[in-house]
């Protein structure tokens, strides 16, 4: 009988199978970074995964997986204790909708192998390796969380070709399971993401060409609206009061900016729904 991705991740489990403000989730103790593109928060099986408290300059790479099953079942068995396994992350594909279920500053395990656990971050797409025609919403949701992960924790934006380096430690990006490395430092037996995801399209998403992060994408007087759930500032930076969190399908009003500050480009805007003014990051932003 062909083995399952979650038959393998079961069977290679604990054994060694696998903060800066949010600028939007709820839901997680206050303690984390709070990822602001993620929708809900719904943990893992404390047994599945390890409470580590990383600190940020150890996280080195992103591994993307893809389920082998569906988005519901996937958040179920990572919920499971006879599973020992865990992602920070999992992805629906029809619209891009996704569960955190272990902090980043926690080790999921995920990526076959105690070394590439401790520094990296997992992300479980919905679909199957090779079959799965992934949808654009799902390539931008990943590719935002993907952006802030990097831009966060100091990951390399690039997608290295061939197998990652034998050691975690020795180099940073954004990788495939296939790409960690076993312990004689050659491929592993997983495929995923697999034929059908379009890496030269998620990176070209990554880097912003999607239109953000250049700060002259937006002139005054624009309609713009949110992302995911975004959180507006008193003035540009991370660490400025909170006005208000604004829904997609909101809309407002270009009115000052850009301002670069900690790493972002912000831009002043009138939220027209609730009568709010506030900074908002231009990455999570987009045309009304």
């Amino acid at each position: 009988m062909k083995q399952t991705r979650r038959n393998l991740l079961k069977q290679f489990g604990a054994a060694g199978a696998i903060g800066l403000g949010s600028v939007g989730l709820s839901g997680t103790a206050s303690a984390h970074v709070q990822d602001p593109y993620a929708d809900r928060w719904v943990a893992a099986d404390s047994s599945n995964y390890s409470n580590t408290n990383r600190s940020s300059n150890s996280i080195n790479w992103v591994v993307i997986h893809v389920t082998q099953g569906s988005y519901s079942g996937a958040v179920s068995w990572l919920q499971n204790p006879d599973s020992n396994v865990s992602a920070q992350y999992v992805m629906r594909n029809s619209d891009g909708h996704t569960t955190q279920m272990v902090h980043n500053e926690d080790t999921a395990w995920h990526a076959g192998g105690t070394n590439y656990n401790a520094h990296s971050v997992g992300i479980e797409h919905e679909g199957w390796v090779g079959e799965t025609n992934f949808t654009d919403a799902l390539y931008q949701k990943s590719a935002n969380i993907v952006s802030w992960l990097c831009d966060t924790y100091g990951i390399s934006k690039t997608h290295p070709t061939g197998v990652a380096p034998c050691d975690a430690r020795d180099g940073s990006g954004i990788i495939g399971h296939h790409q960690v490395p076993e312990s004689d430092c050659g491929y592993n037996d997983h495929t995923d993401p697999g034929s059908t995801w379009d890496w030269n399209y998620f990176m070209s998403l990554v880097n912003g060409d999607s239109g953000g992060g250049g700060g002259n994408r937006f002139a005054d007087g624009d309609r713009v609206t949110p992302t995911a759930n975004l959180n507006t500032r008193e003035q540009p930076g991370t660490d400025q009061p909170i006005v208000a969190t604004i829904s997609p399908s909101e809309v407002g009003e270009i009115m000052n900016g850009p301002i670069d500050k900690d790493g972002y480009t912000w831009w002043g805007v009138h939220w027209l729904d609730r009568n709010v003014w506030g900074w908002s990051v231009e990455q999570y932003l987009t045309d009304a």
